[in-house]
């Protein structure tokens, strides 16, 4: 066992800076023996030479540690909402040469308002090959929709094709698609019921008016010019023409909100998927969610309350529901007060049933 006094000594003059051959020389002076010196300072070493093997693998476990907590972190971490874009053609069918009408509706996780590059991709799902495409620059805010033409060429061949849509935006990009079919005659429109000519009789110089919103006949002689209604292309919106079976008479007339939301209930009655669009064509998130709200009140669909955006107006709608014995559709409320309001009556409803059962 080594001498504590002497070791003592060593390490204070080794923090002193003095060396090792110094120290051992003034022992081997004051009497000490080489032996015991040795075995002193190789002591001294060897606790030393623990420490620090000690203290390394504590820094490479702490590094280890950190590095795992940073991973850890990643993975719990959700990634950011990105934007989101869909897109809903007009019609299902087209013909060589005519223009392919559809619907965007852009989603952005921000009210912010940010520039997005779009690129429209049309390919013939038969062979894959590329048709055509264009490209276009938006600024979109928290809801945007707006509608986009692509025209086919005259020697399109017939058959189903797809729209590929891309949206690139500083922080990433996102795809959508839907698809249509290509005719090579073109959809009979709805028929509109004429009065039927009698029998003519000889008018010198013919009855044409030039005027293709009239009927012309000659009637014992004497030209009569019958109105056509309603007749696309007059530049009237008249009734039963909107901008999607008249685009010419219709297409840039512009309807108030309240006009709008109108017609959105009139066509969710026979077309649920086309009253969805006029819903999403509103300017704002508001007036698309008064609009979904309505229609859903209007034709008792709870179905529609999905659509609406904002949660509590979302959870609102469903709640009436429950109010009127529809319990199935608790499960989709996300509002903490009115999910529990709706298990409330659910429960209340049930013994309200037990006790009718008793009686």
């Amino acid at each position: 066992m080594v001498d504590s006094t002497l070791k003592k000594y060593i390490k204070k003059t080794i923090k002193q800076g003095y060396d090792i051959s110094s120290i051992r020389s003034r022992l081997l002076k004051s009497g000490y023996s080489k032996q015991e010196i040795n075995k002193t300072i190789k002591e001294i070493k060897g606790r030393k030479h623990i420490n620090t093997k000690i203290l390394a693998i504590a820094a490479i476990v702490i590094i280890i540690l950190i590095i795992t907590v940073i991973i850890a972190l990643k993975l719990i971490t959700p990634s950011p909402k990105q934007i989101s874009i869909s897109t809903t053609p007009l019609v299902s069918t087209v013909v060589p040469g005519g223009k392919l009408t559809f619907v965007k509706t852009i989603i952005s996780p921000t009210s912010r308002e940010a520039q997005v590059q779009l690129k429209h991709t049309l390919i013939f799902k038969q062979t894959g090959q590329t048709i055509k495409s264009q490209t276009e620059t938006q600024t979109v805010g928290q809801r945007s929709s707006t509608q986009t033409q692509i025209s086919l060429p005259t020697n399109i061949e017939k058959g189903q094709y797809e729209v590929i849509t891309t949206l690139q935006y500083s922080e990433g990009s996102t795809q959508t698609s839907f698809t249509f079919i290509v005719e090579t005659t073109k959809p009979t429109a709805p028929s509109i019921e004429e009065p039927k000519p009698e029998p003519q009789a000889i008018c010198p110089g013919g009855c044409d008016d030039f005027n293709t919103c009239t009927r012309d006949i000659c009637n014992k002689g004497i030209c009569e010019h019958i109105p056509i209604k309603p007749c696309c292309g007059n530049r009237i919106c008249e009734t039963k023409e909107d901008q999607y079976n008249c685009e010419i008479d219709c297409g840039t007339q512009t309807k108030t909100t309240s006009e709008t939301i109108d017609t959105a209930i009139k066509t969710a009655r026979t077309d649920p998927q086309t009253a969805t669009m006029i819903c999403n064509s509103l300017p704002s998130v508001k007036n698309a969610d008064d609009c979904f709200a309505t229609i859903s009140e209007k034709t008792g669909k709870s179905e529609y309350c999905q659509s609406i955006q904002n949660d509590e107006q979302q959870s609102d709608c469903l709640l009436n529901y429950a109010l009127q014995g529809d319990y199935s559709v608790c499960d989709s409320i996300e509002d903490p007060y009115y999910l529990q309001s709706c298990f409330s009556l659910e429960r209340q409803a049930s013994l309200q049933g037990m006790v009718e059962e008793f009686r």
